[in-house]
């Protein structure tokens, strides 16, 4: 386990206070973060699946991909 400093606003401070027991103040926490970036992953899951399908895409990025930058001269 490791600990984590944070600031919050007075008033969601005050939320917490007065609604989750003191003792149960960082399981509430940690429950609450893995519940949001559990939704942010799979969001991020949806976006790269959907972007992988985007056939007009995966063209452009084999077109770039045939580019032989290695010629260019560095600027």
């Amino acid at each position: 386990m490791k600990t984590l400093s944070i600031t919050v606003a007075d008033d969601l401070y005050d939320r917490i206070k007065h609604t989750i027991p003191s003792r149960q103040v960082s399981k509430f926490i940690s429950d609450a973060v893995e519940v949001k970036l559990n939704e942010q992953m799979d969001s991020l899951y949806k976006a790269y699946l959907a972007a992988a399908q985007d056939h007009d895409r995966e063209d452009t990025l084999q077109d770039w991909d045939m580019v032989n930058t290695e010629s260019w001269e560095e600027a």
